[in-house]
């Protein structure tokens, strides 16, 4: 049967000591005159000796299997195979060039910028230094390398203050309850994200104090926690979050305000031209219901397969109940007892990993980094054959 082979060094009780081939192939092994031979020193996965005994050596030998990805689920940054994967958008903003500059925290844990154009598509990042990386102002060059920053406006002491040529100076902003952040826009307007005990709201202020105008922001939806304005357009970005979710708006000023019928204030109309989210995917009970199915999906602890019988072993066990594992380089197929016997992918540092069949003969797996949520189809999953390679005595060091 051509394919790969996995073997495993297993104790009298039947409890696997020793992975001592994966997926290997015909170069893996010594070819002698009536199969592969290749050595075990005697040592168990964690590298200690095993005690003197009887040891079996056996495994299954894999044919073609079909491994198809067919969606993304919970990452609406997650575009391409190319994409950044994007666990969470720490700052953002509007570059000259018309390019949106994220600093982001990626899958594994580590800051990156990346460059987006204004609706969203992936256009390069640039892995950056730790400190560099905490900047979220400046152009291009600015962004690459630390120098002075343009003038911003941040959160200090509770109240909306001025960093320019760095002193800081408060900023003369009324009937602010909580401010949460803020930043200069066009005209050197002040934008402000307050949180009050009803609502949280988006105001524009003048660098005098002078109100000019705010954003009703529904309280169903995910609350803005941050906010970037554009110094050469009405356009502001907001992240927001709630439970489990954070998403990316940006907003340009569509109507400005006019007055209204008496009593009633003027309202500004803004068009929204961004909008991404990320769905929290630590755990698969997070997505369960999120997964574009009818009915949730519900993932099975072990299918049951027909193995292709082996001529040479008359009495090789006809079905074996496969499992998904996962570890530092992918998800694979494993036997209950824990030997792997085939990669299903190669997408490091996954947090889980669930499979289940969902109609026909295609297995249907699911898996999560943190950063977003991958679809595959596992197909000819039964083309699959045990083999038993016999008992030896080892007599122990």
């Amino acid at each position: 049967m051509s394919g790969v082979l996995s073997l495993g060094i297993y104790d009298k009780k039947g409890k696997l000591v020793r992975v001592l081939a994966r997926e290997a192939t015909k170069k893996d092994f010594f070819v002698g005159l009536n199969g592969f031979i290749t050595n075990w020193d005697g040592k168990d996965d964690a590298g200690k000796p095993a005690p003197a005994g009887t040891y079996s050596a056996r495994g299954f030998a894999v044919g073609e299997l079909t491994v198809e990805g067919i969606a993304y689920h919970g990452n609406d940054w997650m575009i391409a195979d190319d994409s950044p994967r994007l666990r969470r958008v720490l700052a953002l903003e509007l570059r000259a060039s018309g390019r949106l500059a994220l600093w982001a925290e990626g899958a594994d844990g580590r800051r990156q910028l990346v460059r987006m154009d204004q609706a969203g598509e992936f256009a390069g990042k640039i892995p950056l230094d730790p400190e560099i990386a905490k900047l979220a102002v400046g152009d291009d060059a600015a962004a690459e390398k630390p120098g002075e920053a343009p003038p911003r406006a941040v959160i200090a002491g509770g109240k909306v203050a001025l960093v320019e040529k760095g002193e800081t100076h408060p900023l003369p902003l009324p009937d602010l309850v909580k401010p949460l952040d803020a930043s200069l826009g066009r005209e050197d307007r002040v934008w402000v994200i307050d949180q009050t005990a009803e609502r949280t709201e988006v105001k524009e202020f003048s660098r005098a104090g002078e109100f000019h105008r705010h954003l009703a922001i529904d309280p169903a939806e995910p609350a803005p926690v941050r906010i970037f304005a554009s110094r050469t357009s009405d356009l502001i970005f907001l992240i927001e979050e709630k439970t489990g979710v954070q998403r990316v708006r940006g907003l340009a000023l569509e109507t400005a305000a006019k007055d209204g019928p008496p009593g009633k204030a003027a309202v500004s109309t803004w068009k929204t031209v961004l909008t991404k989210s990320i769905v929290a995917s630590d755990t698969f009970a997070t997505v369960a219901g999120q997964l574009g199915r009818p009915q949730p999906f519900k993932p099975e602890d072990k299918i049951r397969v027909r193995l292709v019988p082996n001529p040479l072993f008359q009495e090789a066990m006809q079905d074996l109940d496969v499992q998904i594992g996962i570890d530092t380089k992918g998800a694979f197929l494993r036997a209950p007892d824990g030997l792997p016997i085939r990669t299903l992918t190669e997408t490091p540092v996954l947090k889980w990993a669930v499979m289940g069949r969902e109609g026909g003969k295609a297995v249907t797996v699911f898996q999560s980094d943190g950063a977003l949520v991958e679809e595959f189809k596992v197909l000819k999953i039964a083309n699959t054959m045990a083999f038993d390679a016999g008992d030896y005595e080892w007599a122990g060091k």
